[in-house]
């Protein structure tokens, strides 16, 4: 996607974008915090420029210019108009090396212990309706059977599944699983990684537009942020999920 398609989506991500930037500067006014760094640690604008997933690899040469920028302007709006522009700029944001796509799903190589990531995608968006909505819910139940058979024939060792997502909080998705791995949610030990969508994408709605109640609680809850665990300030916390592959094998008949 270029030009004005671009743009439209551009501007359509601004509140998006706004949040990040207030989360970041609430960040680094509390925390003493360099502007720059505090964006690279804790927003996911790195992947959603499509420049990959920071952490990975040193960022990209791109993204230091972003962040140059973004140092010298002195006010939020000008923040945000720069990174608007900027996004106009970038390329696509891509699947993680090493995922397999199915639809809105996607999964990576079990890892030493054999267990298996999955990933959810708001990409769908059928007759207008959200990628969970219950009409669309048999789509997302095939997608997920076509996934669990490549994993049993291509990962046979795999012995289990584990999710990490704002997204168990919602019964619309955790009905597409297994009531074991629905149940076993729960919250995490420790810190919380914010540079991808496990708690972004809580703000988006299926068209892309950010969700004004999740916005008002989320701006709400930076009055009393806490710098030392910065993942609570968000409405919806990135729940962590596990259950054996029979579990699965058995629930979509594969």
């Amino acid at each position: 996607m270029s030009g004005p398609a671009r743009i439209a989506r551009a501007e359509r991500l601004g509140d998006y974008f706004e949040l990040q930037l207030r989360f970041a500067e609430c960040i680094a006014g509390r925390a003493s915090m360099a502007i720059d760094e505090a964006v690279t640690r804790y927003t996911n604008l790195h992947r959603r420029f499509g420049l990959g997933v920071i952490g990975d690899a040193p960022p990209s040469a791109d993204w230091t210019r972003y962040v140059r920028r973004l140092t010298q302007l002195g006010s939020a709006g000008e923040r945000l108009a720069w990174t608007q522009v900027f996004y106009v700029t970038c390329p696509e944001e891509a699947p993680s090396p090493g995922q397999t796509a199915f639809g809105c799903f996607s999964c990576e190589a079990p890892n030493e212990e054999g267990a298996i990531r999955i990933h959810f995608n708001n990409n769908k968006g059928e007759a207008g309706q959200g990628p969970l909505s219950r009409s669309n819910a048999p789509l997302r139940i095939d997608e997920l059977r076509a996934m669990f058979a490549f994993i049993r024939q291509a990962y046979p060792a795999a012995k289990s599944v584990n999710g990490a997502s704002w997204l168990y909080n919602i019964e619309a998705y955790r009905r597409l699983f297994p009531p074991d791995y629905a149940a076993s949610r729960r919250l995490p030990k420790g810190p919380v990684r914010l540079t991808g969508t496990s708690n972004w994408g809580q703000f988006l709605d299926h068209r892309g537009s950010v969700k004004p109640d999740l916005r008002r609680q989320f701006l709400d809850n930076l009055e009393t942020l806490d710098v030392d665990a910065p993942w609570r300030a968000f409405p919806l916390p990135s729940l962590r999920t596990r259950a054996p592959m029979e579990s699965f094998y058995g629930f979509y008949g594969v």
